[in-house]
């Protein structure tokens, strides 16, 4: 009888982990196919009395129970890799297949380790068995260090795009990041049968802050604004920072008569932000609103369109005021 070790199923795991630029799956698998089967030295055991189970085969099954374990994990990684939310569809299979390859492995190692220990003790383990294991065991300790660098690219691309649809000065979405939430928005409160207000909001004199004081002075401005409007809206109203001190802002479940009040508060928010070189001054936000109709970005655009023409009559009539498109 020959026992079979599945060294070749690392390639097909490695292979079910890497990216577009690995070899080709079907590659894998011939390199499994071709490997898959080590024979190794056999024991012709007569009708002798079953000897006692020794040393040597206690370490032998200790190690294949390690293999087992340690492919369990692989596995349990890959299939935890593949429920990560963004995850492409082909990364997800990937990391599927990857899983049942090394619960297949540890199966394997494990009935190995058990026929050899005490299906067959006493008997003298060759040292090509011994090379074996120790070349088993290496497959999931090789897919676990994989699983953990590819974790750590995983977590680093999360990272980088949300930092592609966020703006680095307030932590508000940009326009990017605004466009995708507020296009989600009008989705659901057109599901919902509810309507949607949308305005575009922007701090008074802000280049004479600039100019005045500096950047970073704008700079803090803008942050602090950013933070004292953030601490006034409601579960679900989108707040992003689309231009140099310009916000824009949806408001769901609300008409632009009905939105007003809630602009009101965000005015109110930011003249509680120091003005950065006159005390006795404060930071002024004028703002239009428009309602929002349709669904879609062009729908989006088109409402803070009007939003934007009643912001530049809210700047015609004096500023730090709120007006309504129409």
């Amino acid at each position: 009888m020959e026992r079979r070790t599945w060294v070749g199923g690392v390639w097909l795991g490695m292979g079910a982990l890497g990216g577009p630029e690995g070899p080709r799956p079907w590659l894998h698998l011939a390199a499994s196919l071709v490997l898959c089967e080590a024979p190794t030295e056999h024991r012709l055991r007569g009708d002798r009395d079953p000897d006692p189970v020794t040393t040597a085969d206690l370490a032998f099954l200790l190690l294949r129970g390690a293999t087992a374990i340690l492919c369990a994990l692989a596995a349990r990684g890959a299939l935890r890799r593949a429920r990560l939310p963004g995850q492409a569809r082909q990364r997800r299979w990937r990391s599927r297949l990857a899983a049942v390859v090394m619960l297949a492995l540890g199966v394997f190692a494990l009935e190995d380790g058990l026929h050899v220990a005490l299906g067959q003790p006493g008997d003298p383990i060759g040292w090509r068995s011994w090379v074996w294991v120790l070349l088993d065991i290496s497959i999931p300790a090789q897919v676990l260090a994989a699983l953990a660098t590819l974790r750590q690219r995983d977590v680093l691309e999360v990272e980088l795009a949300a930092a592609a649809r966020r703006d680095p000065l307030t932590g508000l979405p940009n326009r990017e990041g605004f466009a995708e939430a507020a296009t989600a928005a009008l989705a659901t409160a057109a599901r919902d049968g509810r309507p949607v207000a949308g305005a575009m909001l922007d701090i008074d004199h802000f280049k004479a802050i600039n100019d005045g004081w500096g950047h970073a002075a704008g700079d803090a401005v803008l942050r602090e604004a950013a933070t004292a409007m953030r601490g006034v809206l409601r579960p679900g109203d989108v707040l992003a920072r689309v231009g140099g001190e310009e916000f824009a802002l949806v408001l769901p479940g609300v008409d632009a008569e009905g939105a007003r009040p809630l602009v009101e508060r965000l005015r109110a928010a930011a003249a509680m932000v120091p003005h950065p070189g006159a005390p006795e001054r404060r930071v002024t936000l004028s703002a239009g609103l428009a309602p929002l109709q349709g669904l879609g970005l062009a729908a989006l655009e088109s409402g803070l369109r009007a939003a934007d023409g009643a912001l530049y009559a809210a700047k015609a009539a004096g500023r730090d005021r709120v007006t309504v498109a129409g």
